[in-house]
């Protein structure tokens, strides 16, 4: 179960050298912590069969010649994430990350930015007398303590709200910057359906860990997530949901909005995603620092991978107003889909 839990903590063995370039003058110590952290990316890596590894090995050890301190060959990482494709990865030193922020960067709201740091918790309220409102923003659950009360917290939210009268749902994923996506989803399984609703991809597009809901309860293939349970009124099968997403929805937040993609009656409205669609594992290197790599593709429920990132249907730039939610140019066009789809 642990590979499916975000970020896993592996402890490294010491690796020798394998001879590679015995020409490079560095300090022992800092070239087997080098060596080590290059075989394990090597053989994680989600893009290593896409590496000439002797090319990229003879680069990286020309650019920390003559290193004589871990601080020394630390910028090099970012060389090397670069070459493998990897902007969601880094190495962490410390209390300082070495990553590669990749050639696309989303445009920049600076208003959902703000409001990333202000809305922290679950909110729900209704929108007139048939929308349904639910914001969801990320979490720092990275070593799975708090799933269950994650999830408890969205499915009160919503039963809080949801009553005979409600048409429809908006699922606000504007500020969600990622964490842990085990609890959010959870949290969502009354408006996800049954059965598949995404899932992991290897890079030759083969099922690494399938997300799946059996009677309201989330699986990762056959391993229980969270046993809570929704306690409000019924949701109907196919309740039309729009799902609100912006430059900041990240990670964790991309792939609670991937399980809604294929769903009869769902459509994605906002802006382009952040652009972190890959699960990632850990690594530990030392007790200061380790890798953190990505290992897999998010998936929908049809299979189609998301390698860059997560194109609204309904593309809304800017507009956005958390406070007085009908002023909301996002929410004022999820409010309009919700009305026409029940006609």
């Amino acid at each position: 179960m642990n590979k499916y839990l975000i970020i896993v903590l592996l402890s490294a063995y010491s690796f020798a050298s394998n001879g590679q370039n015995n020409s490079v003058q560095m300090v022992d110590s800092v070239k087997k912590y080098l060596d080590s952290s290059l075989v394990i990316i090597e053989k994680n890596a989600l893009n290593s069969s896409k590496v000439d590894w002797k090319e990229l090995r003879k680069d990286v050890y020309k650019k920390t010649a003559g290193a004589r301190t871990y601080e020394d060959i630390l910028p090099v990482y970012t060389y090397i994430f670069e070459q493998i494709d990897d902007h969601h990865g880094s190495l962490k030193f410390k209390q300082k990350t070495y990553g590669w922020t990749g050639k696309e960067q989303p445009n920049v709201n600076n208003l959902i930015k703000a409001a990333t740091k202000k809305y922290t918790n679950v909110r729900s309220e209704r929108i007139g007398k048939d929308i349904g409102y639910i914001l969801i923003p990320g979490n720092s659950d990275f070593r799975s303590q708090h799933m269950d009360s994650i999830s408890r917290s969205i499915k009160q939210a919503i039963a809080k709200i949801h009553n005979k009268h409600i048409k429809g749902w908006i699922i606000d994923l504007r500020v969600n910057t990622g964490g842990n996506m085990y609890p959010m989803i959870a949290g969502l399984t009354e408006f996800l359906g049954e059965g598949k609703v995404g899932g992991f991809m290897t890079s030759d597009h083969q099922p690494d860990g399938n997300w799946i809901i059996k009677e309201g309860v989330f699986y990762v293939d056959s391993i229980q997530v969270s046993p809570v349970k929704y306690e409000g009124y019924p949701i109907k099968k196919d309740l039309p949901i729009a799902v609100l997403i912006s430059g900041y929805t990240a990670s964790s937040g991309e792939m609670t909005a991937i399980t809604t993609i294929g769903r009869k009656n769902s459509i994605r409205i906002g802006e382009n995603s952040a652009g972190y669609t890959t699960s990632n594992l850990g690594f530990e290197l030392n007790g200061y620092s380790g890798l953190n790599l990505a290992v897999d593709y998010a998936s929908d429920r049809n299979g189609q991978i998301y390698p860059k990132n997560l194109r609204p249907d309904v593309l809304v730039p800017d507009g956005d107003n958390f406070e007085k939610l009908k002023d909301d140019e996002k929410i004022k066009k999820a409010v309009l889909w919700l009305k026409n789809i029940g006609r």
